[in-house]
């Protein structure tokens, strides 16, 4: 087998700088594959500004950090990150590189598996190493199977569903040297250019990083009921969630759609109201510790996943046991 010389991790930001969740899950795993590899960790933070968020990443077990900062990185473009982090890769010689399965990440990685002749593996939720081989599990098939790869290229890049990991733990000593890297950014227009940003406006808990999430599907009904899941989400402290028909029907926001063509969420709890559990809301949200399911009809294909389920009409167990849970001294 080859010799690794370092696993890379490419962090992200979210507002204000701080470190996306998923991306501290993928220090924890970097950690981990570097440990059994006998290699280095180190992570790559990219952007204009982020000096502050270089510094905070050494507190999470890294043996050295990468900036590449340029005034033209503040927003995702793909053919500046691009350079950004091909050259990365190349100043570590990093045989592993990864990255949190987010709407960037997706547009950045496989531009940079073709540029660095490299493997790609998206949308891992395990990532471990067996006999001195490195593992990648991922769903396929909507989730009915998990399926391992392996590659043989000299780099190797994979992207980490949200929540399928532990986050790294800060420490109070920071650990590893900042290293700045020159990246050439070309004065002109770019490949891409960004004419507007439209914020999205998400209510309550956000759906990504939720740990319990209340979701309702076409046996609501109707945009009333979603009032009823609201209460209960609120109780929880949820996220309110929703499979593919709601949406469409315009009952709840397109933001909330959990599942192949939505948001892939994970967390300890998941409410199912009224959804049958077709495969492609199943694919988004199987991944959940514990799923409740409420429905009126008992044949759902929902119960078949589902950790308890209760058979009934949601108008009278959704209220039932938001008043109950209410109740209970926090």
């Amino acid at each position: 087998m080859r010799q690794e010389n370092s696993v890379l991790v490419m962090v992200e930001q979210g507002r204000a700088g701080s470190i996306l969740p998923v991306s501290l899950e993928c220090l924890r795993t970097g950690r981990e594959l570097a440990e059994n590899l006998g290699s280095r960790l180190m992570a790559a933070v990219i952007g204009s500004d982020i000096r502050s968020t270089a510094e905070e990443v050494r507190h999470f077990g890294v043996d050295g950090v990468l900036l590449a900062e340029h005034s033209a990185l503040c927003d995702y473009r793909a053919d500046g990150y691009l350079g950004a982090l091909v050259e990365a890769v190349r100043a570590v010689q990093a045989s592993f590189v990864l990255m949190g399965d987010t709407v960037n990440a997706l547009d950045l990685a496989p531009r940079a598996a073709f540029t660095l002749e490299a493997g790609l593996v998206t949308d891992c939720v395990k990532i471990e190493v067996d006999s001195g081989e490195v593992l990648f599990t991922k769903p396929v098939y909507s989730g009915n199977v998990m399926a391992v790869y392996s590659s043989e290229t000299e780099v190797t890049l994979a992207t980490l569903r949200s929540r399928s990991a532990d986050a790294a733990v800060r420490t109070e000593e920071g650990k590893g040297e900042i290293t700045s890297l020159h990246v050439e950014i070309n004065p002109g227009p770019g490949l891409t250019e960004i004419v507007e940003s439209v914020p999205v406006e998400e209510q309550g808990v956000s759906l990504d990083q939720a740990d319990v999430v209340v979701s309702g599907g076409r046996g609501i009904g109707g945009g009333e009921g979603f009032k009823l899941l609201e209460d209960l989400a609120g109780v929880l402290g949820a996220a309110l969630g929703a499979s593919r028909p709601p949406v469409d029907c315009g009952w709840a926001s397109p933001a909330s759609q959990v599942g192949q063509t939505g948001k892939i969420v994970a967390p300890s709890l998941y409410v199912a109201v009224g959804i049958s559990g077709a495969m492609q809301h199943i694919s988004g949200m199987n991944g959940s510790k514990v799923i409740v399911a409420i429905n009126k009809t008992a044949e759902a294909n929902i119960f078949n996943i589902a950790d308890y389920g209760v058979v009934g009409k949601y108008e009278e167990i959704v209220p039932s046991l938001t008043e109950t849970l209410r109740g209970i001294p926090k």
